[in-house]
């Protein structure tokens, strides 16, 4: 294998700090390639870019598949000589009524196309990253978690009984 690459949006992950931050470290190490999606600076995100040293960073340029992050991650995958991708993204549940379908579903779709084993995961930012998140990460780097695309949607909230 080519090897895997982490792919995240810095906002709003909760990964700045605590066990959050734990969890983006465990899950960076186990990637041969790291990068961030570019965005205004916040506080978040400087804290996450210290965390992902070597980290790249993947601007808007083209919007070929609809959302320009799909196409980002492509061309750096192509580029990088990558087969495997985990992605962390708050905004793959959300709809696109252009493209008909979650931002997940076009990357699922746009990433297996191209032949990508994939993890799409979208933390829910009142928990953040955890432990069994970067568990997953580290299964799915070994191979011992293998799907042609895997998503992982933000858990549901727990409800007061």
């Amino acid at each position: 294998m080519a090897g895997l690459a982490l792919v995240a949006d810095a906002r709003h992950l909760g990964a700045s700090r605590g066990t959050g931050a734990a969890a983006l470290w465990r899950m960076s190490s186990v990637a041969r390639r790291r990068a961030l999606f570019a965005r205004p600076s916040s506080r978040e995100m400087v804290n996450v870019i210290g965390l992902l040293p070597q980290a790249c960073f993947l601007c808007p340029t083209t919007d070929e598949t609809g959302w320009w992050k799909i196409d980002a991650v492509l061309e750096f995958v192509a580029t990088s000589g990558i087969d495997r991708v985990v992605w962390l993204d708050g905004e793959l549940q959300l709809f696109d009524p252009r493209l008909g379908v979650t931002y997940r579903e076009a990357a699922e779709d746009a990433l297996a196309d191209a032949g990508i084993s994939a993890l799409l995961m979208a933390p829910d930012p009142a928990r953040g990253l955890n432990s069994a998140a970067a568990q997953l990460v580290e299964d799915f780097g070994s191979g011992r978690l293998w799907a042609p695309v895997w998503s992982v949607g933000a858990p549901p909230l727990e409800t007061a009984v």
